[in-house]
């Protein structure tokens, strides 16, 4: 992007909220800086400069502490310069997070595989990708699972409500799986790909979010980078409301949306880290808050009083917004909490529950929120690799089940797989037993530098 980003949206669109405290606090960076990090690591494996490899992967770990890939790297580092106990170390924190990796695959990793501590640690994350948890099939669909990416509970009628992107066509879907066609794109509703859903049946409207996709069916050069909100009756499907995304002449792609009880409508920007809202009696789209330093937004949930929006971050975990206080910081936890590759977050009564369809495993979590809604106070597992799981995708809680497509990954026309997991499934994840370990784990103080 040639303009600093946001320059550009506070001159193009007007009132932005960018917390100096999320600045400080985030571990976001530039991407060009990750880039050259990486580009640093790749060169120094190559010349076989493992100092050099694992001071870059460090910081790279420092910067996307969720990216499991560079604590790998830094295992192979601290094995290939004969750092045992700190090779254990990062393996322990890989598996007090619940990933899942053999570093049995890789050949870096022989001059440390000779002790008890490394056979311990190393069949334990190996059997963090066991099955484990609940989930149930509920109801298969034709065509490609990834075509599926709205997903809401429509209490009216009963119903699921669902949105495809490549015909923009919302379907309403029983518990059974008979599907109806409610609505379909076309030029006179001027809808797009269908990318966003949430049901307000106090209010008696549906909201959709649509976005000029290069997946939709009908796409043209002409609409690229157009989406809007729409505002529907949701009794008669009536559309009474569209707000647009402004003209500024970057790149859009609307996604998930959420609504508070008041009526506040947060939409998330996937090609560029925005996120916009549409207030009260407002008769526009208005930028809510941009981070150029963020990875790509995914999913977005709010609480019913307004008070916290919370935005999954695929590189960096979650986003925890204030909008009265006008501040933002990334949510904090347990020093075993992993958020990284999120697919889905949904909020019900002071929980988080995470879809991490991009997380070895794939696993859906539960977050227990403290009082201030900023801290994660516990991490449970409620499905882990289940069969039929394929990259987890969008989640919405109807009763007290959270439904989910499991199979977003499988790239073909097999179908998708409506699964449910129970909300109270799993438990707070517990510590693995070390008896006689603790000092062999410990890493090196010459490697902490």
């Amino acid at each position: 992007m040639q303009r600093n980003l946001l320059t550009v949206l506070t001159i193009v669109m007007g009132v932005l909220i960018l917390s100096p405290s999320l600045q400080a606090e985030s571990p976001a960076a530039p991407k060009e800086d990750v880039a050259s990090l990486e580009q640093k690591s790749r060169e120094a494996f190559e010349a076989e400069k493992w100092v050099s490899f694992y001071s870059a992967n460090m910081k790279l770990h420092q910067l996307l502490p969720y990216e499991t890939g560079y604590v790998v790297n830094i295992v192979k580092a601290c094995a290939l310069l004969d750092r045992k106990s700190t090779a254990y170390h990062y393996m322990l924190q890989l598996q007090q997070q619940g990933v899942s990796y053999d570093f049995n695959a890789d050949d870096e990793t022989q001059g440390i595989r000779d002790t008890e501590a490394y056979q311990h640690i190393n069949n334990l994350l190996k059997d963090a990708g066991n099955t484990a948890g609940e989930g149930d099939v509920v109801f298969e669909m034709p065509g490609n699972a990834a075509d599926y990416r709205a997903l809401a509970w429509d209490e009216s009628r009963g119903k699921f409500l669902v949105g495809t992107v490549r015909e923009g066509t919302l379907l309403a879907l029983s518990t059974s799986g008979e599907s109806e066609v409610l609505l379909k794109a076309s030029d006179e509703n001027g809808l797009w790909s269908i990318t966003g859903l949430s049901v307000d049946t106090e209010n008696n409207r549906l909201w959709i979010a649509s976005t000029a996709s290069p997946s939709f069916i009908n796409f043209t050069v002409a609409d690229k980078g157009h989406g809007a909100l729409f505002e529907l009756d949701l009794k008669t499907l009536e559309i009474v409301g569209r707000y647009n995304v402004p003209v500024d002449g970057l790149e859009h792609e609307l996604g998930s949306l959420a609504v508070s009880q008041d009526g506040h409508v947060y939409v998330i920007d996937r090609a560029t880290p925005i996120i916009y809202t549409k207030l009260p009696n407002s008769d526009r789209l208005e930028a809510f808050f941009a981070n150029p330093a963020a990875g790509e937004f995914d999913d977005i949930a709010v609480t019913p009083d307004n008070s916290r929006v919370f935005v999954s971050d695929v590189e960096k975990g979650i986003l925890v917004i204030d909008p009265n206080a006008r501040q933002a910081r990334m949510l904090s936890g347990p020093e075993a909490m992993n958020l990284g590759g999120i697919e889905s977050v949904s909020y019900l009564d002071h929980h988080l529950y995470i879809i991490q369809g991009r997380f070895s495993p794939q696993r859906i979590i539960r977050l227990e929120l403290d009082p201030s809604g900023g801290v994660a106070q516990s991490v449970s597992p409620m499905a882990i690799a289940l069969e039929g799981f394929n990259r987890p995708g969008v989640g919405a809680i109807q009763g007290d089940r959270l439904y989910y497509f499991a199979n977003t990954g499988s790239g073909d026309e097999s179908g998708a797989i409506l699964m449910s997991t129970p909300l109270a499934a799993g438990a707070a994840a517990v510590q693995p037993r070390l008896d006689g370990l603790t000092p062999a784990i410990a890493p090196e103080k010459a490697q902490q530098n």
